[in-house]
């Protein structure tokens, strides 16, 4: 098998991923990019700025403002100025939101299961091996 079908592969896997996880976000009325917006928060702890959100998605200032808007109209997200600094607007998540991202969480595992379904715990261990390598070369290739 050559690359470019290894390439085709990885291709195929993940748009079916991606779709996977478009239809589970879209059912409970998100979007990828929504989605992320709440995890990134998650990871700063339930806090963060939108500075810092807007350099982590590598997106425009209005996108930002624009995604976050919709997260709090929708009950996801809440803001307000940051009393030590005037400038930031602090972003911060609702308890809907940490619910919202452990259920994608648990949506997650249980599509990777489908998706390692009929491995092994070895061949597993061999495939994440493989992928990591894979990705290097390309951070290597690209970095």
């Amino acid at each position: 098998m050559g690359q470019l079908e290894i390439g085709i592969l990885i291709k195929q896997i993940h748009d079916k991923m991606r779709a996977y996880g478009d239809a589970a976000l879209k059912q409970r009325g998100l979007t990828f990019s929504q989605m992320r917006v709440i995890q990134f928060v998650s990871g700063q702890g339930d806090r963060t700025t939108q500075k810092e959100i807007e350099d982590y998605l590598g997106v425009s200032h209005p996108t930002v403002v624009g995604l976050v808007t919709r997260l709090k109209r929708n009950g996801f997200l809440y803001c307000y100025k940051d009393e030590t600094n005037r400038r930031n607007k602090l972003v911060c998540n609702t308890r809907k939101a940490c619910d919202m991202e452990r259920e994608m969480f648990e949506e997650q595992q249980s599509a990777e299961e489908q998706l390692l379904r009929g491995l092994c715990e070895q061949e597993r261990k061999e495939l994440s091996r493989f992928l990591t390598v894979l990705n290097q070369n390309l951070d290597q290739w690209y970095g």
